[in-house]
């Protein structure tokens, strides 16, 4: 049996087997405190009925009994009534059993179905025989309405169901898509989550949780900065000291420089990544602008396309280190000729930076997104491509780096936005 996933299948069951079982216990109530009692009232009048009919017929004759019978509204016949099981009959079959128990074996009481309904026959003692009926069923309107009460109380139960499934949902929607944020420090307004009291203090927990993390990551960040701060004094002390010296082999200095210059470089990547932009205010910024800011710092030479104007809504540092990141990779780890497109699609901005060199294996582009990964033979800190991805992340958008015909590496960035 496949087990119900969804909120509102588990309150419709709940509430359907509620209902169920109610119905049933209505049922077997009305069946002891309502069809019981009635039934027995009533087959003791047809007996003293029987009783009263048969006496007149005793005394008045044959053709007086059945005249006042038929005056009376009754419908009598001389034949036996087809006996014929009636669909759903529940309190005459009950009558006719206790009919049959109060009338004795002398009478025949018959329950059949014609054109005018239910009905239970009574044979009477006379000569010839007389069989009188009792009425069409008088539970036969009750049917109707206990169709039209169900047929209400499935409607009232999807709409309960729809309605607390609604109350429990939503809450849970709104802290399922808060999550992935929640979890990377992020603290969108959870005060004002509704709900039951469990999903209240659930939506409180996360965020004491995310509040946590965020405190942690400001943490880092500042012990990243001061480590950043006492490293790049000494630093700037050995180039200016380096300078000074005499009699020194150029390219022993310009070695001496270059690495300082990469020590230097890294520190910056270390404090970029620690500083992952959640702090910086989202406004709105034209893309396409930050792209040709970018590329007139590059060296080489470089094939550009786009737009006029890109208007996006984002965090422009974040988005301009994000493209220079992407840049500088192509630069450092490709080969000419390069190439930056910008367009829009489908609703994205998409910017791909392409370039020729020996490009990636799929497994080795999944192991670049991840931080502190590279190669040691190329240099850098390995957080340039893992900055990139987090910014794609903070917009809602994606960053893959796929091959580039014939050969080189196609690094897409996709920015939601557009």
């Amino acid at each position: 049996m496949t087990q119900a996933r969804s909120m509102f299948a588990q309150l419709v069951l709940v509430i359907t087997l509620v209902l169920a079982g109610a119905g049933v216990l209505a049922v077997a109530l009305g069946r002891e405190l309502a069809i019981g009692p009635a039934t027995d009232q009533l087959a003791r009048a047809m007996r003293g009925f029987a009783g009263i009919a048969e006496g007149l017929d005793r005394t008045g004759g044959h053709a007086a009994t059945l005249r006042y019978l038929r005056d009376a509204g009754l419908d009598v016949r001389s034949d036996a009534p087809a006996a014929r099981a009636p669909g759903l009959a529940p309190f005459l079959r009950t009558l006719r059993q206790r009919a049959a128990q109060a009338l004795g074996p002398e009478r025949a009481v018959v329950l059949a179905r014609d054109a005018g309904g239910d009905r239970l026959w009574m044979q009477l003692r006379t000569t010839p025989k007389l069989w009188i009926s009792f009425g069409a069923n008088p539970m036969r309107g009750s049917r109707r309405f206990s169709i039209a009460l169900l047929l209400g109380c499935v409607g009232l139960t999807w709409l309960a169901a729809a309605y607390f499934a609604r109350r429990l949902v939503t809450p849970l929607r709104t802290l399922a898509r808060a999550a992935p944020g929640l979890v990377q420090g992020d603290a969108p307004p959870l005060r004002h989550v509704g709900g039951p009291r469990e999903v209240r203090e659930l939506a409180s927990a996360l965020e004491r949780a995310s509040h946590d993390v965020r405190a942690a990551a400001d943490e880092r960040a500042l012990m990243l900065a001061g480590i950043s701060h006492d490293l790049r004094t000494p630093l700037t002390r050995v180039q200016f000291a380096t300078e000074l010296l005499p009699d020194t082999d150029p390219a022993l200095r310009a070695g001496i420089s270059r690495d300082i210059a990469e020590i230097d470089a890294i520190l910056s990547q270390f404090i970029a990544y620690a500083r992952d932009g959640r702090d910086e205010a989202v406004e709105s910024m034209d893309l396409a602008e930050v792209c040709r800011s970018v590329l007139d710092a590059a060296t080489g030479d470089w094939d550009v396309q786009c737009p006029d104007t890109a208007p996006v809504r984002g965090r422009p540092i974040a988005l301009r280190r994000a493209v220079e990141n992407l840049v500088v990779n192509a630069q450092r780890h490709g080969a000419a000729p390069f190439s930056l497109r910008l367009v829009d699609a489908g609703g994205a901005w998409q910017i791909t930076v392409c370039d020729h060199g020996s490009g990636m294996t799929p497994e080795q582009a999944q192991r670049a997104l991840r931080p502190f990964v590279h190669d040691a033979n190329a240099g850098g800190s390995g957080l340039g491509l893992a900055i990139i991805e987090r910014v794609a992340r903070q917009h809602g958008g994606t960053l893959q780096l796929l091959p580039n015909t014939p050969h080189g590496l196609r690094a897409v960035l996709r920015l939601r936005g557009a």
